[in-house]
């Protein structure tokens, strides 16, 4: 997943989904396709806006930490957010996909609305679209669920 968008846009988004108050682990979905991004926040409406999609997909981040980011780079107009199965590149940063607990869907069709919140719970079986769809059903595990058998 691959899109440029401005800066001032996005946080303007953001903003609008965090009225009346986000928890802490709660998930941003951003799904980009057909030259726009679409936010939203758990179960709350969201947002979209126009953007230049090079890859389309759908990611989920934790919301707390993606603000604080997006506020570093205050003196740039537009950013080029890409995930990909390695890691999330933010402008000219780039982070581990496993140390912000990112999911990624390259396909929007078969992208889950929300992510579940795991407790202590056994990792869901993939279903038979998701097995035929190999590298198009999702790439990773959330953190929180590695190590468990």
């Amino acid at each position: 997943m691959k899109f440029t968008i401005e800066r001032k846009v996005l946080i303007k988004m953001l903003k609008m989904l965090s009225l009346g108050g986000v928890a802490q682990d709660d998930h941003l979905r951003i799904a980009a396709q057909d030259g726009e991004i679409a936010l939203t926040v758990e179960d709350r409406a969201g947002t979209s806006y126009a953007a230049i999609v090079e890859k389309k997909g759908v990611c989920f981040f934790r919301f707390k930490q993606f603000l604080p980011l997006l506020r570093t780079y205050k003196d740039t107009k537009r950013l080029t957010i890409e995930v990909n199965p390695r890691e999330i590149k933010f402008g000219s940063t780039s982070i581990s996909r496993g140390l912000w607990e990112i999911s990624l869907f390259k396909n929007p069709a078969i992208a889950p609305l929300t992510l579940p919140k795991f407790a202590d719970a056994p990792p869901a079986k993939p279903d038979a679209e998701q097995m035929e769809l190999g590298d198009e059903a999702q790439e990773t595990i959330p953190r929180s669920r590695l190590g468990r058998v």
